[in-house]
């Protein structure tokens, strides 16, 4: 898996990293065209193609229109792609040192990033909700706050 760094954000290139299966969770998923990817493990228990957005990790609509092209039109794909992302923070100096680069508003699910300087809290742009870029709450916490811990982006996903 190829990595670089990038300002305060650690990057892996989804070209050589391989595409797990969203259904059986195996890295058995082999990219077709420019987001859709195969699993051939679900494709035989299926006894079909199995096909899934590597981007969001939702499976490729199988019919209508959508299911020939190359790009996602899921909903919220670029959304989930993003809050999926192993991006982290990196930059030890950073208030929130070791989050998912991106994170998505508790409110309104609008994509967001901490610019690394002042506090753990930050305000969303868009709905102007206040909350906390380590443990998602909508509330202030201090950096002695032994209740606050750094979680995943899986509550922001499930919403969506």
């Amino acid at each position: 898996m190829a990595s670089a760094l990038a300002g305060n954000r650690l990057m892996t290139s989804v070209a050589s990293k391989q595409t797990q299966c969203p259904r059986c969770l195996q890295p058995d998923g082999r990219v077709v065209d420019g987001h859709r990817s195969v699993c051939q493990r679900c494709s035989k228990s299926l006894r079909r193609v199995y096909q899934f957005c590597w981007a969001c990790r939702r499976e490729w609509p199988r019919t209508g229109s959508q299911a020939q092209g190359h790009a996602c039109t899921l909903p919220n794909c670029a959304l989930r792609a993003a809050l999926l992302s192993e991006e982290r923070i990196i930059d030890p100096k950073s208030a929130a040192f070791s989050c998912p680069f991106f994170r998505a508003c508790p409110n309104c699910k609008e994509l967001m990033t901490h610019n690394g300087v002042g506090c753990r809290c930050i305000t969303c742009t868009k709905c102007y909700t206040e909350f906390c870029f380590h443990c998602l709450r909508k509330q202030y916490c201090s950096s002695t706050n032994k209740t606050c811990f750094i979680v995943d982006n899986s509550a922001a996903l499930q919403s969506l």
